[in-house]
């Protein structure tokens, strides 16, 4: 249902039509939680955050790279340990004071000495500003491959007295964004013009983000006008278009670079046999269950690597550019059991070679957004089925699926990773050896718990490497390696980011001839929609 209450949209040109109502997901009432170093202060917030701060660089969509914001450049040195970052010299707090190398350095020292706050664990040893343009990060070992550029920048002169940075909520944030914090209730986060904005200011006076708590209430909200734009990941946004062509408008970026993969339970049988786990994949007609689950929606994964061949065609070793998924299914996945020592009885069901009989549980998340999970779910253990390996589908509210997967209490789950990530990030959070974490315990990265030290050692090897290097090149391949013959996680679909808007309301939304963001708003391209958008009729 919807949480706020809204009006319908105005007939005439008038205030109402300068405020823009943003449902970013079905995440429910929104906590005071301004916190940009926080990863889940983002859904605390409603994805409000994305327009109140702002990245060092933000994604550019349709390039799948960087681009330059509120840093122009990024230059390394000393092997990877020094790098010297350029930045606008335009940039002004929402608060009027002008942003410096300063709060950047000061920013990173945070991240340097509270892990939580080092979301993507950039190795920081030290940070400095030598002028207002300038910040020098120093890194305890080459840090070539780190997400540097998506550090958001936080205002030294407002938390240098803030004790414990962890628990901060930042209740009166102040950013570089277009938009600053006019109100906070549960319901409904209200924004207005940041009126010393360094960039071009919005066409609309107010964005107003909604609370729902679920993407039904979101659609219906949308199509009754009351609300402008939403994100969402189970609608199917041509059938709900072709309703009101005039009216309501959507772009998917569609094949995208991000994710649903299969995980496995690395550390427990039966799932720790990569024999099995190779069986699995190879069981999976990712068409059918793609189509079952989300219509046309999702495209299929294409390769065993778990990279996108169109945007990440450069990363993958030429041993696997047209390597992809068997089409065999069931009778390929009986094959890899029967060769690896499983037997299979008059049922049809395999035993192990340990002597027990297959049984699976596959996990998934029942609380929206997560129908479509669900339904794909039930796909792919009817497809397991077949090719011998029972699997029970069991369905969880997020919250407790979220504690299950990350403590490790499962056999089988999904999960998203990627999106528009250099893919070491994306191989580090598959592979890493640094943080890996026992069973009972949450786990950050490398939810499956796949333990091998020549993948540590890859990894070291990969972040060590500049980029474009014989040495970055080399690791890449060994990684793949192990994505195609160990199958750590199972690459299943692609996702969506779809958005959907009020088109009668607001013009100038990105779209597959003008991909200048990502069309949904969770998402560091939120800005850049919310301040390209006019009223409709306006130039």
């Amino acid at each position: 249902m919807l949480l706020a209450a809204c009006s319908s949209p105005a007939k005439t040109a008038g205030a109402d039509e300068l405020t823009v109502r943003v449902a970013a997901g079905a995440t429910g009432p929104f906590t005071s939680q301004f916190n940009p170093l926080l990863n889940a202060s983002k859904d605390a917030s409603g994805n409000s955050s994305y327009v109140i701060f702002e990245p060092l660089m933000v994604d550019d969509v349709a390039n799948s790279q960087s681009k330059p914001w509120l840093a122009t450049s990024g230059d390394w040195s000393n092997g990877g340990k020094t790098l010297t970052i350029k930045l606008r010299n335009d940039v002004m707090w929402s608060d009027g004071q002008p942003m410096t190398g300063e709060d950047v350095a000061f920013t990173f020292r945070l991240m340097g000495k509270y892990p939580a706050l080092n979301f993507y664990g950039l190795p920081v040893a030290s940070a400095t500003s030598p002028d207002p343009a300038t910040t020098v990060v120093t890194f305890t070992k080459p840090a070539f491959q780190y997400l540097w550029s998506n550090t958001t920048p936080v205002p030294e002169h407002l938390w240098k007295d803030v004790a414990d940075p962890v628990k901060y909520t930042n209740p009166q944030p102040v950013g570089t964004g277009p938009f600053a914090l006019k109100s906070f209730s549960p319901q409904a986060i209200t924004l207005e013009r940041n009126s010393h904005y360094w960039g071009e200011q919005p066409k609309v006076n107010t964005a107003q983000y909604l609370a729902f708590d679920s993407e039904s209430s979101m659609l219906a909200a949308l199509q009754a006008g009351q609300v402008d734009w939403i994100t969402t990941g189970t609608a199917d946004p041509a059938a709900i278009a072709k309703q009101a062509p005039s009216k309501i408008g959507y772009w998917s970026t569609n094949p995208s670079p991000a994710m649903i993969f299969l995980y496995p339970n690395d550390a427990q049988a039966p799932t720790n046999d990569a024999h099995l786990r190779l069986a699995i994949s190879e069981a999976i007609d990712r068409a059918k269950v793609s189509k079952l689950a989300f219509g046309d929606k999702n495209a299929p994964a294409e390769s065993p690597t778990g990279l996108d061949p169109k945007s990440r065609a450069k990363s993958i070793a030429p041993e696997y550019k047209d390597l992809t998924f068997s089409s065999a299914g069931a009778e390929a996945a009986k094959q890899t059991l029967i060769s690896a020592g499983y037997t299979a009885g008059t049922s049809g069901t395999f035993t192990a070679p340990d002597g027990k009989p297959l049984q699976l549980t596959l996990t998934v998340p029942t609380t929206n957004p997560y129908g479509d999970w669900v339904r794909a779910g039930q796909a792919i253990a009817a497809d397991l089925a077949a090719a011998g390996i029972p699997t029970t589908l069991k369905t969880e509210a997020q919250p407790a699926w979220h504690t299950d997967t990350s403590n490790g209490n499962y056999q089988l789950t999904l999960r998203a990773l990627g999106g528009i990530l250099p893919v070491y990030d994306l191989y580090s959070r598959i592979f890493s050896q640094n943080e890996l974490t026992p069973l009972g315990k949450s786990a950050n990265v490398n939810y499956q718990r796949y333990t091998n030290p020549q993948a540590g050692k890859l990894l070291a090897d990969f972040a060590d490497s500049a980029p474009n290097s014989a040495g970055e090149t080399t690791a890449l391949a060994g990684l793949e390696k192990l994505m195609v013959s160990q199958a750590p996680i199972i690459p299943l679909f692609h996702i969506s980011g779809v958005g959907m808007w009020r088109t009668d309301r607001f013009t100038g939304w990105p779209s597959q001839t003008d991909q200048y963001a990502v069309p949904t708003g969770n998402h560091n391209n939120a800005e850049e929609v919310l301040t390209a958008i006019r009223p409709a009729g306006t130039k």
